[in-house]
């Protein structure tokens, strides 16, 4: 399938392959500033141990929510209204196509709604315009939203599959 054939695709993030289930932290910077943050739940060991060791960021105040598009949450909201905290949260899906290596390198970012202009504005300006402007870049949002699981205040009593106490031992 080629990018434009993706591109073309009708109603994005319809389909149950589509939900996701994150970690939802706050971010508490060397500065002292504050930033909640969602991140997929199979990349949050490595991602909070990059924030801690790279950007001496501390992670406080940790969730387990599950991402679901607007679409599904607007077509069925009586099974997720009774849920738990219910939040607006923006899915954005990149897609760049390496010439050098033939190859699509993908990735998604979940931002709440409130600072989705704010990351959309910083993560293009990354790419240089002649790759925005070309075939081999894209990226869509999708509307979605998150729905806490459970709200939990230490870090250990996350349950994240084999990684759990991962980042005590690196």
């Amino acid at each position: 399938m080629s990018a434009q054939d993706i591109r073309q695709q009708p109603e994005p993030g319809g389909t149950l392959n589509d939900f996701q289930k994150l970690i939802r932290c706050t971010l508490v910077t060397r500065h002292g500033e504050k930033d909640v943050r969602f991140v997929a739940l199979e990349y949050f060991p490595l991602w909070e141990h990059m924030m801690r060791t790279r950007h001496g960021s501390e992670c406080i105040d940790y969730s387990v929510s599950l991402w679901l598009p607007a679409t599904e949450f607007e077509r069925q909201p009586h099974l997720y209204e009774h849920c738990g905290n219910i939040e607006s949260v923006r899915r954005f899906n990149f897609e760049l196509f390496d010439d050098a290596y033939h190859y699509t390198y993908t990735t998604s970012r979940f931002v709440p709604n409130g600072d989705a202009e704010r990351f959309k504005k910083a993560m293009l300006s990354h790419v240089p315009p002649d790759i925005l402007e070309s075939d081999r870049f894209s990226y869509e949002e999708i509307p979605g939203f998150c729905i806490e699981k459970d709200s939990t205040a230490k870090r250990d009593s996350l349950v994240l599959g084999i990684f759990n106490k991962f980042h005590d031992n690196y």
